[in-house]
């Protein structure tokens, strides 16, 4: 048992920095731990955003601590790195998702799931998304008696009434969502600020609502990715202050706000720098010239050092329930601008960003202004951001979830 104890401690991810304390806590966690198996079920895990990089991440945590742990999706689309625990069943048909392009809506074979899913004989089945793939899932566990919990990663609600302004749109999605989510045990949410919603829309019990700890790969998202020749790739000055956003370039992130209030604002030597796919017609034509820089999708060390090259990051997103990438560019030292409404807002404070409203361009421009001055403010900023962060690994995030799955498990 010591000689298993010693292993794990060596393969967590940030064991140098354990204390004495975390040490013995550690090591009584390893002393309980049960074998369990669990598979996750999500529409999206080969996709660019937080929730596939998530979802990558904590199968290969699994394989790091031996744990049985394997993940279903059906896409056409591929990976640049192969996981041997997650198993992507070819779908039937696939095509572009309405209103979210950058996702497949696709027709999975309901028959492959479930003999998947049989195959594996998990004790608890999660279902990440309320989709094709995961509606296969939920029916497939329910032939099987298999429990099923889930993860609320998505305000799909919020989504949909974004993009058609409907109401009624809206009510539809919320009474299918808590159609889907009536027989689950339990659900996870991102964050404190979606366990109200949760609670209200889909009519779950806060005692079986859990919080699944944030965590990302801090040594993929690092400080010491650094390196400004990279802005000499994309013909952007070296010397101007870069303003980062990740993620969808879409209307349910409020980009097209950032751009209508960037272009208002008239920074001088400053630049917005959009990294992922463009789902809406920017509506600028001289794009080199412009101090708004479309660089498209990017993965790996690419976007590693697009984060800790740039000065600091915008989120203008109020929809969603965690925003990994807030997460990825603090650990990256950047100074963060968040919303007033949405997950990030409960992490993020004064000590390392700042929290603004969308209704109006004012709080966005004096934020930018204060940082762009890159003064001891602002160094401090940075600081604080990174220091955050080296406690949010993900096999932090990985661990509090076997635990908490386990004591679901052991209620039944």
């Amino acid at each position: 048992m010591l000689l298993y104890f010693m292993k794990r401690i060596l393969l967590h991810d940030d064991y140098k920095l354990m204390t004495c304390n975390k040490v013995v806590i550690y090591f009584f966690y390893t002393l309980k731990m049960k074998d369990i198996k669990i598979c996750l079920v999500s529409d999206t895990v080969y996709d660019v955003n937080g929730v596939s990089r998530f979802i990558q991440d904590i199968a290969k945590e699994a394989i790091k601590y031996e744990k049985d742990f394997s993940v279903i999706s059906s896409t056409k689309k591929n990976h640049y790195e192969d996981i041997p625990n997650i198993y992507n069943l070819k779908p039937i048909f696939a095509r572009k998702m309405p209103f979210y392009n950058s996702l497949d809506l696709v027709f999975p074979n309901f028959f492959k799931i479930k003999s998947k899913i049989k195959e594996l004989n998990p004790d608890l089945l999660h279902i990440s998304t309320p989709g094709t793939v995961g509606l296969c899932a939920l029916i497939s566990a329910k032939l099987l008696s298999i429990p099923v919990v889930g993860i609320y990663h998505t305000d799909f609600p919020s989504y949909l009434y974004k993009n058609t302004k409907s109401k009624f749109v809206k009510y539809l999605t919320i009474k299918f969502l808590k159609f889907f989510y009536s027989g689950y045990k339990a659900i996870f949410s991102r964050s404190k600020e979606y366990i109200q919603i949760i609670e209200e829309q889909l009519g779950f019990q806060k005692e079986n609502i859990h919080i699944l700890k944030a965590g990302i790969n801090i040594t993929s998202f690092d400080k010491s990715f650094k390196d400004d020749s990279i802005w000499d790739t994309y013909e952007i000055n070296r010397n101007s202050f870069k303003v980062l956003y990740v993620g969808r370039v879409s209307v349910e992130k409020n980009v097209d706000k950032l751009i209508r209030y960037w272009r208002k604002a008239n920074f001088i030597n400053c630049e917005l720098i959009l990294v992922g796919d463009v789902e809406f017609d920017i509506g600028f034509e001289d794009k080199k010239n412009s101090n708004i820089k479309l660089l498209g999708r990017k993965q790996k060390e690419d976007l590693s050092k697009l984060y800790a090259s740039s000065d600091c990051f915008i989120f203008p997103s109020t929809t969603d329930t965690l925003g990994q990438v807030v997460l990825e560019a603090m650990s990256s030292g950047l100074p963060v601008i968040v919303t007033n409404k949405g997950g990030p807002k409960t992490f993020v404070n004064e000590d390392f960003g700042y929290i603004i409203g969308m209704n109006s361009s004012k709080d966005m421009k004096k934020a930018i202004k204060e940082l762009s001055f890159k003064d001891e403010v602002y160094y401090e900023k940075s600081k604080m951001a990174y220091e955050y962060m080296r406690d949010k690994s993900i096999s932090h995030s990985f661990l509090d979830f076997w635990e908490k799955n386990e004591k679901i498990i052991s209620e039944f």
